[in-house]
């Protein structure tokens, strides 16, 4: 039987089968408000993980019905790798920060451009004026049609995101995790608000190894018997938190030099390359923002020191017997 995109044409099919009713979904783009159809009507569904399954990612013949039968197969077997379900809120934050995300990439592509085109032209301009709301505006004096466009299309993303910036804070407000990471040098309430949206409860992760490879930060391995291959970065992972870390980590960097992230960047940049540091300082910053949202504590620079023996708890001397 074929359904169209309406909610309502699933719940009126699921209501029409007998007895209890099990639904496979895999956890595409819009998987939310199916699920939530398939939940009205009684069902009890079953988020699959994409990535991990592997009869569907394999099969040399792939259509809807096929890969609808193998969904069907593992679940019948109690097989289907499944995903985490966010709570209703939680989808919500996510949607935000995915929406103010992709805004802000889209003002530093127009301000590229902009800074493009003066170069282009030979203007001499401020370092960072695009960023600065008012300053900019004195680039409309030099008359360039493209200059213009620009800074029209950079008012435009600035009055767009002004709603969800004030969401975003809303946010920070009620979470004590995200305050707790804000305290992280380099970490500013977007970054924060994105750690909790998408890692939080923390719980859900069994370990740190599993958390990095969640975050798409630890390398892809392929072994057999006792050869075995790190290749690349993986790329069944979560690319919004991991692009957020290395850009968190390189704030981070600037601001705490003397830090404990900062110095595994700097050591692994000198030996392995820029590139290698950045996600090597990535690494360690989500081992920080781990152990924060494990413990509820904020961030320490340094490790507490061990309390120094005083006089009053120092064992007494021994007596003399000469």
């Amino acid at each position: 039987m074929k359904l169209g995109s309406s909610d309502q044409e699933l719940v009126d099919y699921l209501r029409t089968l007998p007895g209890s009713k099990r639904v496979a979904l895999e956890a595409c783009s819009v998987w939310e408000h199916y699920h939530d159809a398939a939940v009205s009507a009684g069902a009890q569904v079953v988020l699959s993980h994409p990535f991990r399954t592997r009869l569907i990612a394999d099969a040399s013949l792939k259509s809807d019905k096929v890969d609808s039968e193998a969904l069907a197969t593992l679940l019948r077997l109690n097989a289907l790798p499944t995903a985490f379900v966010p709570d209703l809120d939680t989808r919500a934050l996510r949607r935000l920060v995915r929406e103010r995300v992709f805004y802000r990439k889209q003002n530093k592509s127009v301000a590229n451009h902009t800074y493009a085109q003066l170069f282009g032209k030979g203007v001499d301009y401020e370092e960072g004026i695009l960023m600065r709301a008012r300053r900019r505006e004195s680039l409309r004096e030099l008359g360039i049609p493209e200059v213009d466009r620009g800074l029209d299309r950079l008012e435009d993303l600035s009055g767009a995101t002004k709603e969800l910036d004030k969401a975003i804070h809303a946010a920070y407000l009620r979470s004590e995790e995200a305050q707790l990471l804000e305290t992280i040098p380099g970490i500013g309430e977007l970054t924060a608000v994105i750690l909790v949206a998408f890692l939080c409860p923390i719980e859900r992760f069994r370990s740190f190894d599993e958390l990095s490879s969640y975050c798409g930060l630890c390398p892809s391995t392929h072994q057999s018997a006792n050869h075995s291959y790190h290749g690349s970065l993986k790329a069944d992972c979560n690319h919004l938190l991991r692009w957020v870390l290395v850009e968190a980590g390189w704030s981070h960097r600037r601001e705490s030099r003397t830090s404990y992230i900062a110095r595994v960047g700097r050591r692994s940049g000198r030996r392995k390359g820029a590139k290698r540091g950045a996600i090597d300082t990535a690494h360690a910053l989500l081992r920080v923002v781990y152990a924060i949202l494990k413990r509820g504590t904020p961030y320490l620079p340094h490790a507490p020191e061990r309390p120094s023996c005083s006089a009053s708890t120092a064992r007494p001397p021994r007596p003399s017997h000469d």
